[in-house]
């Protein structure tokens, strides 16, 4: 069974770049804290471990303990006590329930329930990332020509923020489900793809965007016919009112977790974002020009940080895109849809404090993005303009994560 496994072309190549990026990763962070070694005081306003032990001993320090920054801890935090803490609640359930379900078998290994849940999140992330690396090889040999996909893998892992990917976020996870839901639903297994779409969205807040890629598809294959008109072949029959309704599992996904917060008693969302993430709805784009004056070291928000011109080119190569699938892939405007809504969706918060905030991260679930730059990479010379900055970004902003630099 392995030595079929390993003749399965997405297989091989996923687990070779997976391994090695695994390894070096963990290689890396001990460099990176040997040459900036952390403080041995605590400091929770620049250093938040929100008051959780800190991992810096024996192999737990080794191996959990430069991942133990920013979100992780929220997560673990939500692992152990629930959303006993407001600002935590912005965060869906599914990865850290997963974490208190399958916490039991590193607890018998590690020496205390932070360290397995640590444990446990890495383990729950790179999981994934193996299933998300195989499926996007695959994927992209489907749509793209099997000459374009190892390059796809080779860009998406690679990407500055890649590394996220391996860190005990929600990240991997929410990657696999979302593209895992738009695959099935573009192969007209819309039950499968509703299921996962709702799963997404109990994620990351950003899974309910997948109801209008699948609604296309379910109306492109079954209401679509002639110019405009909205009929089913056939009439209407019980699974095609199966494949309806499960267009919109994405959403309900996202009303479950408004109203399992609201029989909790935590404020609305819209008041946790603008009371401990500084973040309040907006016209779509505002944060791209808030985010000009910091660019140049004016303001107050992020001014001069290099992430900040990394968050705007980023948020400039989703734009371009995000057009061009919709003209590369014409047939198949799903992709489209589904990179046009998750940025309509990232662009609607605003904040004059953090402008763009950690959009370098989240495009790493712009698959058409990925999509593109492969086959443009098929250029020898466009290639090395890609990759070669990718890898020299890919290092300083891992670098920067593990001495708890901000990156995104």
């Amino acid at each position: 069974m392995l030595k079929s496994l390993w003749r399965q072309t997405a297989v091989r190549h996923s687990l070779i770049i997976f391994l090695v990026l695994r390894l070096f990763l963990s290689g890396w962070a001990m460099v990176a804290l040997q040459v900036s070694p952390l403080p041995e005081e605590p400091n929770e306003a620049i250093r938040p471990y929100l008051n959780q032990p800190i991992l810096n001993e024996g192999a737990a320090g080794l191996l959990l303990g430069p991942w133990q920054r920013f979100d992780a801890l929220h997560y673990t935090r939500i692992a152990a006590e629930g959303y006993a803490h407001p600002e935590d609640s912005v965060f869906p359930p599914i990865y850290p329930l997963l974490i208190w379900a399958l916490g039991g078998p590193f607890g018998e290994l590690l020496s205390s329930p932070h360290a397995a849940h640590m444990a446990t999140g890495i383990f729950i992330s790179n999981a994934a990332l193996l299933g998300l690396f195989i499926l996007l090889h695959k994927v992209g040999s489907g749509l793209l020509g099997p000459e374009h996909a190892p390059r796809l893998l080779l860009y998406f892992a690679l990407f500055p923020t890649g590394f996220f990917l391996f860190a005990p976020y929600s990240e991997s996870l929410f990657l696999l489900l979302t593209l895992a839901s738009l695959w099935l639903g573009f192969n007209n297994r819309l039950e499968w793809a509703g299921l996962l779409g709702l799963l997404a969205a109990l994620t990351r807040l950003t899974g309910w965007v997948l109801i209008v890629p699948l609604a296309y598809q379910f109306w492109r294959r079954h209401l679509g016919q002639g110019a405009w008109k909205i009929g089913p072949i056939g009439g209407w029959y019980p699974k095609l009112y199966a494949k309806a309704a499960a267009v919109f599992l994405p959403m309900i996904g996202f009303i479950l977790f408004v109203l399992y917060r609201s029989l909790l008693g935590l404020p609305g969302l819209s008041h946790i974002y603008t009371e401990y993430w500084f973040q309040r709805t907006g016209i779509p784009g505002t944060d791209l020009l808030r985010a000009l004056p910091g660019m140049v070291g004016l303001g107050t928000g992020r001014a001069g940080e290099f992430t900040l011109w990394f968050d705007f080119f980023v948020t400039l190569l989703l734009l371009v895109t995000t057009a061009w699938a919709f003209f590369r892939w014409q047939r198949r405007l799903g992709w489209g849809l589904y990179a046009a809504m998750l940025l309509f969706f990232m662009l609607l918060p605003s904040s004059e404090f953090k402008p763009l905030y950690s959009f370098s991260r989240y495009a790493l679930a712009f698959f058409p993005t990925f999509f593109l730059l492969a086959t443009a990479g098929a250029n020898g010379k466009v290639h090395r303009l890609i990759l070669y900055p990718f890898i020299m970004l890919y290092l300083y902003f891992s670098a920067q994560f593990f001495v708890w630099g901000w990156v995104a």
